[in-house]
């Protein structure tokens, strides 16, 4: 019976401290992250800032894009996106409700990742 109880009162402490852990990486993923590329045809730079409201979190994403034609540097371009998302708890993933991308949090480097591209969180 004391075994029992025992296990029981573990199971409940273990239960409480991956949901504590769950909560402590939604709360936070909001923030500004930025990633950057460099090619041959020109440099790319990207910034989410995301922020939580209610239920959902909004991500405004801008991008600018600085293209080389034949060695020459052209007018950059520069986009906005405005998008929501949903968390999901179990994966530590966000789920954009507009364009259905997926968006994974680690939590241990302060970075994002939709597919294979990689965002840094600002501190």
């Amino acid at each position: 019976m004391k075994n029992s109880i025992f296990i029981c009162g573990l199971l409940c402490l273990l239960s409480s401290c991956s949901q504590s852990n769950k909560t402590e990486a939604k709360n936070s993923i909001p923030g500004t992250y930025v990633r950057m590329s460099e090619h041959e045809f020109g440099k790319e730079y990207d910034t989410l800032v995301i922020s939580e409201a209610s239920d959902l979190f909004q991500i405004q994403r801008k991008w600018k894009y600085a293209r080389v034609l034949d060695g020459v540097a052209q007018e950059p371009e520069y986009k906005e996106q405005k998008t929501t998302a949903s968390f999901d708890a179990g994966n530590e993933t966000l789920h954009e409700n507009e364009t259905g991308n997926a968006i994974s949090y680690d939590s241990k480097n302060g970075t994002l990742s939709i597919g294979t591209t990689k965002y840094q969180k600002l501190k």
